[in-house]
């Protein structure tokens, strides 16, 4: 009975740092410092059309606060991992991987079904994190248009698998803002997902600058 409260009080207040578990701060300098890094262009296994840029690999900090995001409704890491997004946004900018346009974020599909599971879509939230803290340097807008539907659990697949799980899942309720168009994840494993978004967004005119992604797995 114990431990349920004390689950229960972590989720309302919680305690600990969602990246490393230190006691009595809810995130810590050291787990901020690690989301930082420089962006690092990556190859994936399949195709996507477009640059893929990610925040680091799956692993430490940056694996706890994405875990703790989407499986213990840590809803409040969403703002630290926005601070590290805009920080790669704003990096790619000045290096000149976008043009002056202002960036139109889309967040990469999720299903119906985990976004009422995680209490809304999370990507969209650490999205809108990002566009609060990039706004006094670049505007940027979030355009949640793209959601998955019928995609089974991808977990343990591989590349092909992954492709074939999600090829024709992907729809568009709605065109983006007009805009730089940057597609965001949380984690790239085989690039499956970012793909199909960037050719159902390319079907209907919409090219894609970029992709980013908080980690690589």
């Amino acid at each position: 009975m114990a431990g349920g409260v004390d689950d229960l009080v972590e989720l309302a207040v919680p305690r600990t740092c969602g990246g490393c578990g230190f006691p009595r701060v809810r995130w810590c300098a050291r787990c901020e410092a690690a989301l930082h890094d420089v962006p690092a262009l990556i190859r994936t296994t399949v195709e996507v059309g477009t640059d893929v840029w990610t925040l680091g690999r799956y692993d430490g900090p940056r694996r706890r606060a994405v875990l703790q995001l989407k499986e213990r409704g840590r809803g409040d890491l969403a703002v630290p991992l926005g601070r590290g997004l805009a920080h790669a946004l704003l990096r790619l900018r000045a290096w000149g991987e976008f043009d002056g346009a202002p960036l139109v974020l889309v967040p990469a599909p999720t299903t119906a079904w985990a976004a009422r599971r995680r209490g809304g879509d999370v990507v969209t939230a650490v999205c809108r994190a990002a566009a609060g803290t990039a706004a006094p340097v670049c505007p940027m807008v979030v355009s949640p248009v793209l959601r998955s539907v019928g995609a089974a659990e991808s977990v343990g697949l591989g590349a092909a698998a992954r492709a074939a799980n999600v090829r024709g899942t992907v729809r568009l309720r709605g065109l983006p803002e007009t805009g730089t168009v940057v597609l965001i994840d949380d984690v790239v494993t085989t690039g499956a997902t970012l793909a199909e978004s960037v050719a159902v967004l390319a079907r209907r005119g919409v090219p894609v600058a970029a992709a980013v992604t908080l980690a690589a797995a």
